[in-house]
């Protein structure tokens, strides 16, 4: 009953030890989701609506808009127009587009190597 107890004992230790290990690695991602659910969207304005973008990647307008103008919010990024051309935005920056025909709009994951 002795060796009973004490096994009882280390394997709550052994427990406790890996609970200890695995918090930080999960409280890491809870702060990364909360901070990406927490930032202002990228905003692209365009003669007939908007498209917001709260996460890195790339939207791709089915048919090319008129651009009037896009604001970073909390992301840096840039805009593609049809002719193949591209204008670059930083966090909280707005930037005319000049009614020029927008094709994409991608945000990046980290702050652009262009921005202050």
């Amino acid at each position: 009953m002795n060796r009973t107890a004490k096994l009882s004992g280390v394997l709550a230790s052994l427990g406790m030890a890996a609970g200890l290990l695995l918090t930080p690695a999960a409280a890491s991602a809870e702060a990364e989701t909360a901070l990406t659910t927490l930032a202002t969207p990228a905003v692209l304005t365009l003669d007939v609506g908007s498209h917001a973008r709260n996460t890195p990647g790339t939207t791709t307008l089915a048919i090319p808009r008129p651009g009037v103008s896009v604001n970073g919010g909390s992301w840096s990024g840039s805009v593609q127009f049809s002719d193949g051309s591209s204008t670059n935005f930083c966090p909280s920056q707005t930037v005319g587009l000049n009614s020029r025909l927008v094709k994409k709009l991608t945000v990046l994951a980290s702050k652009a190597s262009w921005c202050p």
